[in-house]
C-alpha cells in the first residue's frame, strides 16, 4: 500500500507499506538419477512486513533531499532434510530401517534440520542534492541501521529412513546478533554538454549479519557470520551521440570488501560453514553501446572487466590469499540485434538475437581447477509478432540454440562421498508463447 500527501508545493510525505505471507513445499530429486542417493524435501514458512516513512523536497532550487525512516521484521520456520542412499539396504535383511542408517552412516539415513528465526532491521537514511551551477552537482547521503537477529530451536537429527531416531547431530541451539551501522554516499556528476555526463561516488555498504542455515552435521557449524562492508569507489560516463541513435554508458570501479560472506563446503563430510574472508578486492570496467544502425534495426554490445582477488583469507586450513572470488570470469560480453522486418496493416514482424560470452571462472575461493568452469558462449533468438491494434501478439523463441553444456555451480565432496555435486545450466530450450491483452 503506497500513499502521498502533499504538505505544500515543496513538502509530500510518502509512505510505502507491504506485508506477505507464504509458504513452500518441495522435494527435490537432487541426484538426478534412477536411484535415490540424494533427495532432499524443503519446508519453509515466512511472514514479513516492512514500512518506509519519507518527507521528499522539490523546492526547484538548488537543494533537494528525502529524509526517511525504515522499519523491517521477518519470521521464518525452516525445515531441510538431506535423504542420503535411503533406498539401500545395507544389513541386507530386505527391509530398510533405523538399523540400516545406524550401520551405514550416512546411507540409509535421513539427516533433518530445522529453526525458527526472525529479523528485525530498523534504519534513518537520507539522499540529498545540490546543483552548484546548471552542470555540476554534488549528491550525498547518510544511513543508520539496526540490525537484530534471533535463531532459535534450531536442532539437526540422523533418523532412519522410518523416522525413528539414531543421533542427535545438533543440539537444541540459540543463537542471536545485534548490529549497528553507520553508512553512506557522496559524489558528483557534470554535464559536458546535453548529452554527455561524468560522474563519479564513494559508497560504503553493509550487509548484516547471517545465520547459517546449512548446518547439519556438527555444532561447529552452527555460527553467525559477521557483518559484511564493502568500499566502493565509481567513475562512469553517460552519453549520446549521431542525433541520440547512438548510447555510450561506461564505467570503472574498485570494490574492497571486509568480512565478505560465503559458504564453505568440507568435501570429507559435507558439512558447510558460513564464513567471512577478512579482505578482498575487486577491480573493474565495464561498457554498453545501442546503435540505432536505422528506424529498423538496433545494434546492442556490452563489455565487462573483472579483476578479483582474496587479500587475506583462510579457509579449510588453507591460505586462499592471492585466490580468485566465486563466480567472476574476468571477461564477460553481451551481445544482440533488433530487426523490424514488417510494420504495416497486418501486424509487427520483428527478430531478434543475442549473443552471451564469459570467461573461465571458479565456484569456490580455493579455486580447484578440477572445478573450473572454462569459458562458453550462449547463443539466443526470438521472433515476435504484434498485431496492428497492439492486442495480440505472438514469439517463436529459443534459448541455448547450440546445447551448450555448462555448469553454473560446483561443489566438491570427492574425498567424502567420491563425486562433485554440479548445477548443469538449462540445455537447449524452445517453445512458442501467444498472448491478448484485455
Amino acid at each position: 500500500m503506497t500513499g502521498t500527501v502533499d504538505l505544500s508545493d515543496t513538502l509530500a510525505i510518502t509512505s510505502v507499506t507491504s506485508w506477505d505471507k507464504g509458504r513452500l513445499n518441495f522435494y527435490e530429486d537432487t541426484d538426478g538419477t534412477a536411484t535415490e542417493l540424494l533427495e532432499i524435501p524443503y519446508t519453509d514458512r515466512a511472514t514479513q512486513f516492512a514500512q518506509d516513512l519519507r518527507l521528499t523536497s522539490d523546492f526547484g532550487g538548488p537543494f533537494n533531499f528525502i529524509l526517511g525512516a525504515y522499519f523491517n521484521r521477518e519470521k521464518v520456520y525452516n525445515e531441510t532434510t538431506f535423504e542420503i542412499g535411503k533406498d539401500i539396504d545395507v544389513d541386507g535383511n530386505g527391509v530398510i530401517d533405523v538399523d540400516d542408517c545406524a550401520a551405514g552412516l550416512p546411507l540409509a539415513c535421513l539427516f533433518r534440520n530445522s529453526f525458527d528465526q526472525v529479523k528485525k532491521s530498523y534504519a534513518l537514511y537520507s539522499d540529498m542534492s545540490f546543483e552548484v551551477s546548471d552542470r555540476f552537482t554534488l549528491r550525498g547521503g547518510l544511513r543508520f541501521t539496526h540490525d537484530k537477529g534471533v535463531q532459535s530451536n534450531f536442532e539437526s537429527n540422523a533418523l532412519g529412513v522410518d523416522g525413528v531416531l539414531v543421533a542427535n547431530l545438533i543440539p537444541s541451539s540459540r543463537l542471536e546478533y545485534s548490529q549497528e551501522n553507520l553508512s553512506g554516499k557522496i559524489g558528483a556528476d557534470y554535464k559536458v554538454n546535453p548529452d554527455v555526463m561524468v560522474y563519479g561516488h564513494y559508497s560504503r555498504g553493509y550487509r548484516a549479519p547471517s545465520f547459517n542455515a546449512q548446518a547439519f552435521f556438527d555444532p561447529s557449524e552452527l555460527s553467525v557470520a559477521k557483518a559484511e562492508k564493502i568500499d566502493a569507489f565509481e567513475l562512469g560516463l553517460k552519453s549520446q551521440f549521431a542525433d541520440r541513435r547512438v548510447t555510450l554508458n561506461m564505467a570503472a570501479f574498485r570494490y574492497t570488501y571486509s568480512n565478505q560472506q560465503f559458504i564453505n563446503v568440507d568435501p570429507a563430510s559435507a558439512a558447510q560453514t558460513l564464513l567471512n574472508i577478512p579482505r578482498s578486492r575487486i577491480l573493474g570496467g565495464e561498457a554498453e553501446l545501442t546503435v540505432r544502425a536505422t528506424d529498423m534495426v538496433t545494434l546492442r554490445g556490452g563489455i565487462g572487466l573483472l579483476d578479483t582477488k582474496i587479500k587475506r583469507g583462510t579457509v579449510s586450513g588453507v591460505d586462499v590469499g592471492g585466490n580468485r572470488l566465486s563466480n567472476a570470469p574476468k571477461l564477460t560480453f553481451t551481445g544482440g540485434f533488433d530487426a523490424t522486418v514488417m510494420d504495416g496493416s497486418s501486424g509487427k514482424l520483428s527478430v531478434h538475437g543475442d549473443l552471451n560470452y564469459a570467461s573461465n571462472q571458479y565456484f569456490e575461493v580455493l579455486n580447484i581447477a578440477r572445478l573450473r568452469q572454462d569459458s562458453y558462449v550462449l547463443l539466443a533468438g526470438h521472433i515476435d509478432w504484434e498485431s496492428a491494434d497492439g492486442r495480440w501478439n505472438a514469439s517463436v523463441w529459443g534459448k541455448n540454440l547450440t546445447n551448450k553444456f555448462y555448469f553454473t555451480s560446483r561443489v566438491d565432496l570427492l574425498a567424502g562421498f567420491g563425486f562433485d555435486y554440479n548445477h548443469v545450466g538449462t540445455p537447449r530450450t524452445y517453445g512458442v508463447t501467444v498472448g491478448m491483452k484485455f
